[in-house]
């Protein structure tokens, strides 16, 4: 129950922090209490849909996209996991117990919106998850990754690939018509 006292010195760092929105608290607070549920284990486990339940977040992009950026900002160390069974560990940062040094959130870099895009070659398991989040077989995900890996990443234009993600849905849509 210590750690419960405390949480408003967890909070006094992240609301501080300009580069956290709404969604980023939201989830921040739902890692709060399934922190409390494991009654305060380090590192603890969590599923993706507790998680998105509690914080109300419907997305599985913006999901992900908050837990990194939170892991990126030095709040919590994630490490996630691709079983469903197992789920991902969460270690939530104690500022209070760091040195001044470390303390100090200026010394995380700031997000800043990258105007260039570069891609990111994914890796098979990255892609089985997309896929099978969407209920289509590993296969599928592994056909979708053997063909674009033989294209080296490219479009059918010959322009390279600035999102797999939206390949990806393509590939699903195209698909789904065929069958």
């Amino acid at each position: 129950m210590e750690k419960s006292n405390n949480i408003i010195g967890y909070f006094a760092y992240f609301v501080q922090d300009s580069r956290m929105c709404p969604t980023h608290i939201s989830l921040y607070v739902a890692l709060f209490q399934l922190w409390e549920k494991s009654r305060f284990k380090t590192p603890f486990s969590i599923s993706r849909k507790d998680a998105m339940e509690l914080s109300r977040i419907k997305s599985f992009a913006t999901y992900h996209k908050c837990i990194k950026e939170i892991h990126n900002a030095g709040f919590i160390v994630y490490s996630p996991n691709y079983n469903s069974y197992k789920g991902s560990l969460i270690e939530i940062i104690d500022f209070e117990t760091l040195d001044k040094q470390k303390r100090c959130i200026e010394k995380y870099p700031v997000l800043i919106p990258n105007t260039e895009v570069v891609f990111i070659k994914p890796q098979p398991d990255e892609i089985e998850l997309y896929f099978n989040e969407r209920d289509l077989p590993s296969e599928e995900a592994k056909q979708f990754y053997l063909a674009y890996q033989s294209k080296d990443w490219k479009l059918c234009n010959d322009n390279k690939m600035r999102c797999w993600r939206s390949a990806a849905r393509m590939w699903i849509s195209k698909r789904k018509i065929n069958t």
